[in-house]
């Protein structure tokens, strides 16, 4: 192959396997529609939840909604929502079997995800069903709200619980105080004025603790209130011990009433909290049973079964293509052979499509009878370029030759099955059709093919005019012959020339062809030929198979003409079938290059039957 192709190339290159490629995409399709036929259908829900505590919130005790952060929240609830703990709820939700078993049947069939730059989850549910998937999106929504409350529920009944506990603690310290106060009154009735310094003292003692918690102790305000205070600790101590420690039970007793009164009230909030707690979820979108499944996705599996299909087909066909050994085009077998390409004989199609798909696709080695008849040029269906082709084989052949004279073809092949009978016989006929008298002469002893052709007899022949059984005048068969054969003698009639043309079959079939051939007196017979005929071809057998083409290209023929089918046979048994006819110092003419399409040719040879046609109906 060149070193560079064109586009051209390329097309010729898929275009020549196409049937090939076709298979492999064909294939690939039918594989993705069977594999898509047989995925079970889902459907999807999905609802969108938003993560936000209420406004409320944040008038609860002990509540942290100074740190939250919704971001960072939308993170740990996406992992709490698939946690198994919801799973589980859900499942009790949908009526499932309780512990493990229900709760993997649940996660496997929703999904969880965060839409981008908000603090908004998506919840998507998957099922043959479309209502029961929106059922599994709404019990994980629910399951998930119940959770959330339950959990915020907790933090607020803690505080509760601290602040009661607390309260009792304080409302015990209450009673102990007010009884040791009145116990101390009885025993010592006449104190009074200590119990009125001790409660002014308590109230300065509270407003210093109110004013320490806005400001510092070095402020104005804090420091003439210690004054205050220290005058008033200055008469206490003016007083009787008596009246003293009556001051010091009053003090403790106004402020253990403070603190139960501050208690109590955020014993009362906390209860208004616990009752009024309310989950941090929000529904912003409800889950809707879907009418159209998501899986499977048929127009996106199509779409990827053709890519797929063209790729594969591509790639095989490029793989045939460098791992194909044999010639191509006309320039390849020219530069390989060093011989020139005699003619291009167009690709003839047999009336009957089951030989086209033997030959063509299974390479069966040979058409029927009638399939063959049917690809002969006598047949009226054929376009004249065909004739054309054939006449311009003649021409090149004549002028390699360079004679006027009545001269003697051997056609050959390298290998089986690559149109060399066909080609022969088709010459033949073309040759006849310009006015040469012609002999076809079947020397294929072996595999004798033209007396079934023509519906002839076999014997006698070529092999019994060679054993000198039989004249070669009483074996040769003309029209009249014909139209007794299988041929359609409406075809025959209305075909010009046909009179030119004479038949010389295989004759009797010896054991010892090789002995014959040998043997036979081939300079007297070709004399005798010659004046006789214009034109003498003989269908040889192929040359790599068996001697006898290269025999009788030794003694009697002017040149040998070898019949390629294009991509047959490797170009190793072309070069060698060559080199078997140029060893024993027969001339090699050229080459056929048989049953070519104009599509597989280079664009400088393939518009010419076209151009033919087009110019022959003017």
């Amino acid at each position: 192959m060149n070193a560079e192709l064109t586009l051209y190339d390329y097309w010729r290159i898929i275009n020549r396997r196409k049937w090939t490629a076709l298979l492999v995409f064909s294939v690939t399709v039918f594989s993705t529609l069977f594999y898509t036929h047989l995925q079970p259908t889902v459907y999807r829900s999905q609802a969108l939840i938003k993560i936000k505590p209420p406004v409320s919130y944040s008038k609860l005790p002990g509540s942290d909604i100074a740190d939250f952060d919704p971001w960072s929240a939308v993170a740990t609830e996406l992992k709490v929502i698939t946690s198994s703990e919801v799973s589980e709820r859900a499942a009790a939700r949908l009526g499932l079997p309780a512990g493990a078993k229900g709760s993997a049947q649940v996660a496997g069939a929703y999904k969880v995800e965060r839409l981008q730059e908000s603090n908004l989850i998506a919840i998507s549910a998957f099922d043959g069903d479309p209502a029961r998937a929106a059922d599994v999106v709404n019990a994980v929504i629910e399951a998930y709200k119940d959770y959330d409350l339950e959990q915020k529920s907790l933090q607020a009944r803690k505080t509760l619980e601290d602040i009661e506990a607390r309260k009792t603690e304080v409302e015990d310290a209450l009673r102990s105080l007010e009884r040791q106060k009145q116990n101390f009154i009885e025993r010592n009735p006449k104190t009074g004025l200590g119990s009125a310094l001790a409660n002014q003292l308590a109230d300065l003692e509270i407003k210093k603790r109110e004013l320490l918690e806005k400001y510092t102790p070095n402020h104005p305000e804090v420091q003439a209130l210690e004054q205050r205070i220290d005058v008033v600790q200055g008469k206490l101590e003016e007083i009787p011990a008596q009246e003293v420690a009556l001051a010091r039970i009053s003090r403790e007793l106004r402020m253990q009433e403070d603190l139960y009164t501050t208690l109590n009230k955020q014993y009362e909030e906390a209860k208004l909290g616990v009752s009024s707690m309310v989950s941090f979820v929000t529904v912003v979108n409800r889950p809707m049973p879907e009418t159209s499944p998501v899986s499977p996705n048929r127009r996106l599996n199509m779409m990827v079964g053709m890519v797929l299909g063209l790729f594969l087909a591509v790639v095989l066909v490029f793989l045939l293509e460098n791992l194909d050994v044999s010639i191509s085009t006309i320039e390849d077998i020219e530069d390989f052979l060093k011989l020139p390409v005699l003619g291009i004989i167009p690709n003839i199609m047999s009336e009957k499509p089951l030989d086209n798909w033997l030959t063509n696709v299974f390479k069966n080695e040979r058409y029927t009878v009638d399939a063959f008849r049917s690809v002969l040029i006598v047949n009226k269906r054929y376009a004249s370029s065909v004739i054309e082709s054939y006449h311009t084989l003649r021409t090149n052949i004549m002028s390699n030759l360079n004679t006027r004279e009545s001269v003697s073809l051997v056609f050959s092949s390298a290998g089986a099955a690559e149109g060399k009978t066909l080609t022969a016989v088709n010459f033949a006929l073309a040759s006849a059709h310009s006015g040469l008298r012609t002999l076809l002469v079947d020397a294929d002893l072996r595999r004798p093919a033209i007396n079934q052709i023509f519906g002839t007899r076999k014997d006698p022949g070529l092999s019994d005019v060679l054993a000198g059984k039989a004249d070669w005048r009483d074996a040769v068969l003309e029209s009249a012959d014909f139209i007794m054969g299988g041929l359609d003698f409406e075809q025959l009639m209305r075909f010009p020339g046909i009179e030119n043309l004479k038949v010389l079959n295989c004759g009797t079939q010896p054991g010892n062809v090789i002995d014959i051939l040998d043997s036979a007196n081939w300079t007297g017979l070709m004399e005798e030929l010659k004046s006789e005929f214009d034109m003498i071809i003989f269908d040889a057998p192929p040359t790599l198979l068996f001697v006898d083409s290269v025999m009788i290209a030794k003694h009697a023929s002017d040149g040998v003409v070898l019949v390629y089918k294009a991509g047959k046979i490797a170009r190793g048994a072309l070069r060698r079938a060559k080199e078997q006819i140029t060893g024993v110092n027969a001339r090699m003419i050229g080459v056929v290059l048989n049953g070519v399409r104009a599509s597989e040719m280079g664009p400088q040879y393939g518009y010419y039957y076209y151009d033919y046609n087009k110019y022959a109906r003017r």
